[in-house]
């Protein structure tokens, strides 16, 4: 085998012609640009400007290196044969990489001599096995980087020819230094634009501002103070309010709790004033039982209107009071004399009883009490409390209620004969004609009652309720405990139909006016 031979079997396989007007010996076009070469190059531009400061520190360095590998390159250029294959390598690419630096696989001479092939093509452009001008396009791709160590071997020219031209390669390297060179250069514009746009934006805003647009900031810087004054009120209110809302609770809570101790103190207290007292009636009820007592007699009074004999009427009153009526009654009087006549036979035989009517010891009680309060004790109340107490519950066939009965028709037949003797013959002629019920003897009979129950009422109370008298004929009216029959307000009473009752003080005191008729 000739040496022909074996170099031509150390070559590469050749691919097949392609289909086309050009065959493997004409010169090959130039490709279209791809995708991925515009790419690439977008992606150097963007990639330049973050790579300036860093080639700025070590553009120094890398021109020293890059200078020194085009030398290397420059002189095994030039000192290479044709017959024998050459070594292409740099200084930096093994500095870089650690290793040896990549070497192209030489071509027999044998090859170089088809003068028609290798005068086909330019020095200019690098031609490969595949008929591609890709040395060419792959420089122009990557050309932006500092050196050609950083070139792939597939980038690298094959040369074919046994006679190589060294100013070809030469200046090839130059090419892509220049080219390096550039975009350093073109990045460091960009950055100098970057930073006068920079320096530029902020010489307008450091601008002093127009008077309205001063204006405008203060009314700005106004409106966010009062903004954050707002907020910081709203915050503190609510705080506030969450507080008094607890305090709302916690207050609602100890009411509720003193609300129900009070109803237990009220119950225990009720409880216990009812063992003592004779009836489960107040201050406020028997004011209430004294007004349905004098409506009971007033109506009773009306009821007997213009049946009054007037000499019968007179010769009574006289008899009753003698310095009262000196001369004839006046017809208007007779029926206000006649209520005060049943008026104070209440008074006298029940209201002013010491403890209750018909009892043997209302005159030891009434010495006991007076005794007891004379000496500043208050016992004598309780005293009452506790008999009054032992009335109310005392049998009705028991000795003390049949007392209280016998003195009851005793006071029932007073009132009865003194009204008889004025109404004189009208209300016993009408009780012999009627049925029980509508007697007047009933209704008297009523009276008493309600009296005598009223009357133990009374002294079933704390406060001690008395009547007060009054001088008739002398003294002057008074409006806070009388009342006139024709409302009158200023004048001397002339006589007293039913006297006041009060008792107790001016806290828990009772009064219930009495009524008089003004001269």
């Amino acid at each position: 085998m000739t040496n022909d031979s074996v170099a031509f079997s150390n070559m590469p396989p050749r691919p097949p012609l392609h289909e086309g007007p050009h065959s493997y010996h004409e010169p090959p076009q130039q490709p279209t640009p791809s995708k991925s070469v515009q790419r690439t190059k977008t992606m150097r531009s963007n990639l330049g400007n973050a790579g300036n400061k860093m080639r700025g520190l070590f553009k120094k360095k890398d021109n020293n290196q890059d200078s020194s590998s085009l030398k290397n390159t420059t002189r095994e250029i030039e000192g290479g044969t044709g017959g024998h294959p050459r070594t292409y390598s740099t200084s930096s690419s093994s500095q870089r990489t650690g290793g040896p630096g990549w070497e192209r696989p030489g071509i027999p001479a044998s090859f170089g001599s088809n003068e028609g092939f290798d005068q086909e093509r330019p020095h200019s452009q690098a031609f490969s096995f595949y008929g591609d001008n890709r040395y060419h396009d792959t420089h122009s791709q990557i050309g932006d980087n500092s050196s050609p160590d950083a070139l792939p071997s597939s980038a690298l020219p094959s040369d074919t020819s046994a006679h190589p031209d060294p100013m070809s390669a030469t200046t090839a390297l130059a090419t892509s230094h220049s080219h390096s060179n550039s975009n350093s250069n073109s990045n460091s514009h960009d950055e100098d634009a970057t930073n006068s746009n920079h320096n530029s934006s902020k010489q307008q805003l450091e601008q002093p501002l127009s008077p309205q647009a001063e204006e405008l900031m203060r009314e700005l810087e106004q409106v966010n103070s009062a903004i954050a004054r707002a907020q910081q009120e709203v915050v503190s209110e609510a705080e506030k309010k969450q507080a008094l809302q607890q305090q709302l609770e916690e207050t609602r809570r100890q009411l509720q709790v003193q609300e129900q101790e009070y109803t237990q103190i009220e119950h225990k207290f009720f409880e216990h004033t009812r063992a003592i007292r004779a009836t489960d009636d107040d201050l406020s009820t028997i004011r209430d039982s004294f007004k349905l007592l004098k409506y009971s007699i007033a109506r009773l009074i009306m009821t007997l209107n213009k049946k009054a004999d007037k000499e019968k009427a007179t010769e009574k009153f006289t008899s009753k009071w003698p310095t009262l009526v000196t001369g004839e009654v006046e017809a208007a009087h007779i029926n206000l004399l006649a209520e005060k006549l049943v008026h104070e036979s209440l008074v006298q035989n029940i209201f002013r009883c010491p403890l209750y009517p018909g009892l043997e010891v209302n005159d030891a009680f009434s010495s006991v009490s007076d005794w007891l309060s004379s000496h500043g004790s208050p016992f004598s109340v309780r005293l009452r409390q506790q008999l009054a107490a032992i009335i109310v519950k005392s049998q009705k066939d028991s000795e003390l209620q049949q007392a209280a009965h016998a003195e009851r028709t005793r006071v029932i037949d007073l009132i009865y004969n003194d009204l008889a003797d004025v109404y004189h013959p009208f209300m016993r002629d009408n009780d012999s004609q009627v049925d029980e019920e509508k007697r007047y003897y009933a209704k008297v009979t009523d009276i008493v009652d309600k009296a005598m129950k009223l009357a133990i009422a009374i002294r079933g109370q704390e406060v001690d309720i008395t009547t007060l008298d009054t001088k008739e004929g002398e003294q002057p009216f008074d409006e806070e405990t009388m009342v006139d029959v024709k409302g009158k307000t200023t004048g001397i009473v002339r006589f007293c139909i039913c006297p006041p009752f009060v008792g107790g003080d001016g806290e828990h005191g009772f009064l219930e006016k009495g009524k008089v008729v003004i001269a």
